[in-house]
């Protein structure tokens, strides 16, 4: 239900842009929930390569709508409808433009990220710790740059990452068309690695991961459980998941954590907080 009750519109909220710092126009989708909800609003970090119009982000839309959950969904920078070349971009810069939308929106903000867009909360989470009342990592990736990409890559690839810059990554979704991952890619997001010490963190956080996943390993999210220093953090294992969670299964249960996310983060979104990180440079 929405508003003072009624039932929830099934139209997508208009198309609205803003400005990242560095100028970047940031295209997003906020949608207004039940005045009378107390809860903290909710943002969508989505995955690399991936927009707001994908199953999960829709999804989520939808579950919120129908709750009168305060939800907003982005496209990074050379992503979906945003501008930009996707292939000049990198984590800082993407981390940037997410960090625009959390300081565009009101109140605490509950933080679901999707692969990629983990890692970008837990960047946003220590750049404004005071405005984030909990995360939800869906097949969360941080560090994927390094520990995916980097250390995947072969002899060949390596040779035509140092000879031109850029390497063209076999792609197994939407049509095969392969990934250019860069150099600056890669280089510039050892500035944001979160899995190599503890992360300050006094929220509560729910990991979410399939097994089965080819892409980011479960293991990932079992590391990053064990680097949050929150007491209040669980990882929720799917036998037969994979990469994507887009099944209607998989789609219930992120939905079911979120709501429970929002249980754990009381009423008005208030829970501990940590303080920022001021070595941290995720979003400048």
């Amino acid at each position: 239900m929405s508003e003072a009750g009624q039932p929830a519109s099934s139209q997508p909220p208009p198309l609205a842009w803003l400005s990242a710092p560095s100028g970047r126009r940031i295209a997003y989708r906020q949608q207004p929930g039940d005045p009378l909800d107390r809860g903290p609003g909710i943002i969508f970090c989505g995955g690399f390569k991936s927009d707001m119009s994908g199953g999960k982000a829709q999804a989520l839309a939808a579950h919120c709508a129908a709750h009168g959950r305060r939800f907003t969904r982005f496209d990074y920078s050379g992503h979906g409808l945003s501008e930009g070349d996707f292939e000049q971009g990198c984590i800082g810069d993407w981390a940037e433009d997410a960090l625009a939308v959390l300081d565009a929106s009101e109140g605490p903000q509950l933080l679901a990220g999707s692969s990629m867009g983990a890692w970008i909360a837990l960047l946003l989470m220590r750049r404004r710790p005071q405005r984030v009342a909990g995360l939800l990592g869906i097949a969360a990736a941080p560090d994927f740059t390094e520990d995916g990409l980097r250390a995947g890559m072969d002899a060949a690839a390596r040779d035509e990452l140092a000879r031109s810059g850029r390497w063209l990554r076999r792609n197994d979704y939407d049509g095969g068309q392969p990934y250019p991952i860069t150099a600056h890619l890669l280089d510039e997001a050892r500035q944001h690695l979160q899995l190599r010490a503890a992360i300050p963190c006094a929220l509560p956080v729910r990991l979410i991961h399939g097994m089965r996943d080819a892409d980011v390993s479960w293991q990932t999210s079992q590391r990053l459980l064990e680097c949050l220093d929150s007491d209040d953090v669980q990882l929720r294992l799917i036998k037969d998941g994979e990469h994507r969670l887009s099944r209607p299964a998989d789609l219930a249960l992120i939905c079911s954590e979120l709501e429970e996310l929002l249980a754990a983060c009381g009423s008005d979104g208030d829970t501990p907080q940590h303080a920022a990180d001021p070595g941290d440079a995720a979003a400048g």
